[in-house]
């Protein structure tokens, strides 16, 4: 009865902390924010505090696996197999059989033919041909001449005149007068010194080599000093600096008056009398002379001389040659051919097929499937879930007996849950950060 009266007295304990808790906190406690969750609830949140929470989020990683998979090869075996084939067996027989073989005779025999042979001729051959006579006579003729007249005349025109009439005429000329006008002006002028300055010149750095020094050593497989030199050093150097002068130019800018005499140029109109030549025309009389040409036909006598042609026949001889056929005879010998068939008897091989089955052995390539174990390498992304402490914002208001009651509570819980430290696994925060974590930063303040 005593341990039954001891459970109910921790578990009633452990209510009452757990609503003191949740009152306390207006009923939204919450790790990730309190701000807003309070103001809904429309209480007001006292305080807040940042404890560790453990996180915990998944990481995926890349490896590579070693495996083994199965390959479908084709390999080829050789085996024998029984094959049967064909044979062709040829075998020859002789036989007679009968031609008849043409055999050729030539004989010869005179033939007579006619041939024409020419014969060239030669003999004179009188022929008439007619030659033209000329003959000039001489005749009177009468021709009608055309012969030109020329004749003067006179006639009186009336002729434009252009007479130039000079007049005076008042014209504005506009010219140009030069003034001399004075004028004062300020300028500036560009002015300056020279000045000495001093300028200080860095020396230039080189590098030298230093020669090693002399120096005793004890060697102690000897016993004995040995005079041993220094390894050579290389020393940097600098030249000491120099100052120089040198001579600056210094501008200035200076302000001066200048006075003198500027032209101005002005336009000035003045009327001017202007002696103008007008032309006017007139009518003038004029006595112009003219001639007239007309033709007159008149009749002449000329000698005209003229020739006539007439033919006279003349007798000519030419050589003429003529060619005539003369008949002769002739003979010649002809090549006569004659055939006779003659009867032989000849033998001939006359082929027999026969054909038979053969069995024989042959060597095949059989294929054949055969799987075969093959390693290959492969990247898979393998999950790892990764612990982390993130700090987390707790809103609670800070009593001294809630949260003594809270924790008391937690504790209690812890027990009845199984954590040895009192705080068990109800809270991620307070089991990690161990049981001396204060109370409000455990499971009392859990969401």
């Amino acid at each position: 009865m005593k341990m039954v009266r001891c459970l109910l007295t921790v578990v009633a304990i452990a209510t009452l902390s757990a609503n003191a808790a949740w009152a306390d906190c207006c009923g939204a406690v919450n790790y990730n924010s309190c701000g807003p969750i309070a103001a809904d609830a429309g209480c007001d949140c006292g305080g807040s505090h940042t404890v560790m929470r453990t996180r915990r989020r998944i990481v995926w990683e890349t490896q590579q696996v070693e495996g083994v998979r199965n390959v479908m090869r084709t390999v080829y075996e050789k085996q024998m197999v029984n094959v049967s084939r064909v044979v062709r067996e040829v075998s020859y027989t002789q036989q007679e059989y009968t031609v008849r073989r043409p055999v050729r005779e030539t004989t010869y025999k005179t033939v007579n033919y006619t041939v024409r042979r020419p014969v060239c001729e030669t003999e004179m051959v009188n022929y008439t041909v007619r030659r033209p006579v000329w003959e000039t006579h001489q005749k009177e003729v009468t021709v009608n001449v055309r012969r030109r007249v020329t004749e003067n005349h006179s006639k009186t025109i009336m002729v434009s005149v252009r007479k130039p009439v000079q007049e005076t005429v008042m014209r504005t000329v506009r010219k140009v007068v030069t003034e001399q006008v004075p004028y004062t002006r300020e300028v500036t002028v560009r002015g300056g010194h020279w000045e000495s300055q001093q300028v200080t010149i860095p020396g230039r750095s080189y590098s030298k080599r230093v020669r090693g020094g002399l120096s005793f050593e004890f060697d102690p497989c000897t016993g004995c000093c040995q005079l041993v030199r220094t390894c050579p050093t290389t020393v940097c150097c600098t030249t000491p600096d120099r100052v120089v002068c040198k001579r600056v130019w210094v501008p200035t800018c200076e302000t001066k008056t200048i006075s003198g005499t500027k032209c101005v140029r002005r336009v000035v109109c003045e009327e001017v009398p202007t002696c103008v030549t007008r032309w006017v025309c007139e009518q003038v009389p004029k006595t112009v002379n003219y001639c007239t040409t007309s033709w007159v036909c008149e009749p002449q006598t000329r000698t005209v001389c003229y020739k006539t042609c007439s033919w006279v026949c003349e007798t000519r001889q030419r050589e003429v040659k003529r060619v005539r056929f003369v008949c002769e005879q002739m003979s010649k010998q002809v090549p006569v051919c004659t055939i006779n068939w003659v009867c032989e008897t000849r033998t001939r091989c006359v082929p027999h097929v026969t054909c038979k089955t053969v069995c024989e052995q042959k060597e095949v390539c059989v294929p054949k499937r055969v799987c075969e174990q093959v390693p290959y390498t492969r990247c898979i992304r393998v999950p790892r879930v990764v612990c982390e402490e993130v700090p987390v914002n707790v809103c609670c208001r800070p009593a001294l007996g809630r949260a003594f009651l809270s924790g008391l509570g937690s504790r209690l819980r812890g027990l009845f849950n199984g954590c040895g430290n009192g705080c068990g696994d109800g809270c991620d925060a307070g089991c990690d950060s161990g049981c001396d974590a204060p109370a409000a930063s455990c499971c009392g303040a859990a969401n």
